[in-house]
């Protein structure tokens, strides 16, 4: 990864792995995903941005950023019961309390306590009746506090208008920035907040200081990334290395071992 992006192939943040549960088959994400069970779940996870992330030719930046996605309770497309059609930019998962730390967040924890992931994508549907994207007990108190996630928080594209347009969160857009932007999401994937930030500051909906605390974190980011950096040895990795004896090596064993 962190090659292609020397080479101006790709971008330094990759929005993977996902880690949401299989628990539901008609879910257009099954296949990307390691599963339904949250242990495996999350500790498919864990390698996963390790190896994203981390290298030993330089321990003190970041290979590229991982992104662990979609937070959380993610688990449908689109459906119809008994008359009542719901998608995923409409959905309200309603899930107890229990259900939710025993089996929906494990992957995620997983995911920034012993993965130490540097982004999380909070997802286009609500939970218990607020949406991921402006949920600031999911984003701020649960991922920041508890688990200590110090990373950037992206939403799903487009996720930031669904706040207001699908679920009708608030009665005009600029609450709906106010509360994305308190509840934590640094990153707008989508043009919703960059469209009404401005009216929000005109009217003292939102202050420049909840712009600077979302702006801290997209740059301790790039700290991260060296992107304010000299030149480090992990953009001296260069693409013939992609194909190299080692990496040939270790992709056909990654193949067996992989093999069902």
């Amino acid at each position: 990864a962190r090659i292609f992006a020397n080479a101006g192939d790709e971008y330094s943040t990759f929005w993977t792995p996902v880690v949401n549960l299989a628990r539901e088959p008609r879910w257009g994400r099954n296949l990307e995903t390691p599963g339904e069970d949250p242990y495996h779940s999350g500790e498919y996870a864990t390698h996963f941005i390790k190896g994203l992330q981390e290298a030993k030719e330089d321990p003190s930046q970041l290979l590229v950023s991982a992104c662990c996605k979609h937070y959380i309770a993610n688990e449908m497309e689109d459906s119809t019961v008994a008359g009542f059609r719901s998608d995923r930019f409409h959905f309200d998962a309603k899930v107890p309390m229990q259900d939710l730390v025993d089996s929906y967040m494990v992957p995620f924890q997983a995911c920034v306590e012993k993965g130490r992931v540097t982004s999380l994508m909070c997802s286009y549907n609500a939970v218990n009746g607020v949406p991921s994207c402006a949920n600031d007990w999911l984003l701020q108190t649960v991922a920041r506090e508890s688990w200590g996630f110090d990373g950037a928080i992206v939403s799903d594209c487009d996720a930031d208008a669904d706040v207001f347009n699908s679920h009708n969160y608030t009665k005009t857009p600029e609450e709906s920035v106010r509360d994305i932007l308190h509840a934590g999401t640094d990153v707008d994937c989508g043009d919703f907040v960059a469209q009404h930030a401005q009216s929000a500051l005109d009217k003292s909906v939102i202050t420049e200081a909840d712009l600077d605390e979302r702006l801290r974190y997209q740059f301790r980011l790039r700290v991260r990334l060296g992107h304010f950096d000299p030149p480090g040895p992990l953009d001296l990795l260069s693409p013939a290395e992609v194909c190299s004896d080692y990496a040939l090596e270790l992709a056909r064993d990654g193949a067996a071992q992989g093999s069902t």
